[in-house]
């Protein structure tokens, strides 16, 4: 169960859940800077949860917008920065990463790093603990960025060297490295353009950037619209897709080496159809699902919880992509100092999995 706010912090959220409604009143752009047309896919459930803990009124979700150029997809309106930043200081860091052979993106990754035989250094922003690093290996200077004083912690002592806090720390790091991953974080970012190109400022001209996310191309995804598990994470507040991808590198004169669709949590057959069934359940009959799932709860002797209201986590759904990106050998892009528009600032790592794993529980 998700942990509630403590309530000598709850003060820190004044204006949290005021003034926000399910449809825009204004109109929204592309965070990316795209002049074409934005499109309302659906209204996002509202979120009662934020980083593992329970908030105290529900934070309303809004819409789910996208841009009709690059294709990018994201949550508006969002919180603030000072509104984020509060709700991730109090997040709960109750349960760690998966073990390395639940996580496709973690094989895939580690693959492409092991077949090229100059890379030497390896960044990992929103490291965690460190495990997807511990599982490459000590054949390589390993790095990572990570908010969490605990999982920074745990990371260390796993002989992880720690060289940031913060996204924005990516702009200041001494050396650039072969190597920079970024797994399940930049949907926690509100310009993922902004942030792909920190991203390549860390790494050295010819190095690889890899990216693993929730794909927004998914069959799954575009059956279930707002309603789908991973728009539903109050946390997540910008979706990519191959689209995405491969306009954003051609605009960064990136090179795609490899780009992949997988399952975050692949499941057999009758599992996969269970899933696929409850979530086309809720698409067309949700209040019926809803009264269902909460009777079952009932039976069960469980108490109703909020989260009832949206479907399930369809884990077993081919809704996943990771990228290889490779960045020009003669590329001149050096790190700059940017503007807290530019440079997000949020937290990355811990608070994805924990998230997750609240909706699968």
């Amino acid at each position: 169960m998700p942990m509630p706010f403590p309530a000598s912090e709850r003060n820190l959220l004044p204006r949290l859940h005021t003034k926000r409604s399910g449809k825009p009143k204004a109109r929204t752009t592309c965070p990316g800077g795209c002049s074409a047309k934005v499109a309302r896919i659906g209204t996002l459930p509202d979120a009662f949860e934020f980083a593992g803990r329970a908030l105290d009124s529900p934070l309303p979700g809004g819409s789910l917008c996208r841009c009709n150029a690059c294709g990018l997809h994201w949550r508006y309106p969002q919180l603030d920065k000072s509104e984020l930043d509060a709700l991730y200081r109090q997040g709960a860091a109750a349960s760690w990463q998966y073990h390395p052979v639940k996580r496709q993106d973690w094989q895939t990754a580690s693959g492409i790093i092991r077949k090229n035989v100059d890379i030497a250094s390896v960044l990992d922003v929103g490291c965690f603990d460190g495990r997807f690093l511990d599982y490459l290996g000590s054949g390589y200077r390993r790095a990572g960025i990570e908010v969490h004083p605990l999982a920074a912690e745990h990371a260390a002592a796993k002989g992880i060297e720690i060289v940031g806090r913060d996204f924005s720390d990516l702009d200041t790091l001494q050396a650039p490295f072969d190597v920079v991953v970024a797994m399940d974080v930049i949907e926690h970012v509100s310009n993922p353009e902004a942030f792909l190109a920190s991203l390549v400022r860390a790494a050295r001209p010819g190095g690889l950037i890899i990216i693993s996310t929730g794909n927004t191309a998914s069959l799954s995804w575009r059956l279930m619209g707002g309603m789908y598990w991973y728009c539903s994470i109050a946390e997540h507040i910008a979706f990519i897709n191959p689209h995405w991808c491969k306009h954003t590198a051609e605009k960064m004169d990136l090179t795609i080496e490899d780009l992949i669709t997988f399952s975050h949590e692949p499941a057999r057959t009758p599992e996969a159809f269970v899933q696929a069934a409850a979530n086309l359940f809720y698409r067309y009959l949700p209040n019926l699902a809803f009264t269902l799932r909460r009777l079952y709860a009932q039976y069960k002797g469980k108490a109703c919880r909020p989260a009832y209201r949206t479907p399930p986590h369809w884990r077993s759904a081919r809704d996943h992509l990771l990228i290889a990106l490779r960045i020009p050998p003669n590329d001149s892009r050096q790190p700059s100092n940017q503007t807290s528009a530019e440079a997000p600032t949020y937290p990355a790592g811990w608070f994805c999995e924990a998230a997750i794993r609240l909706m699968t529980s």
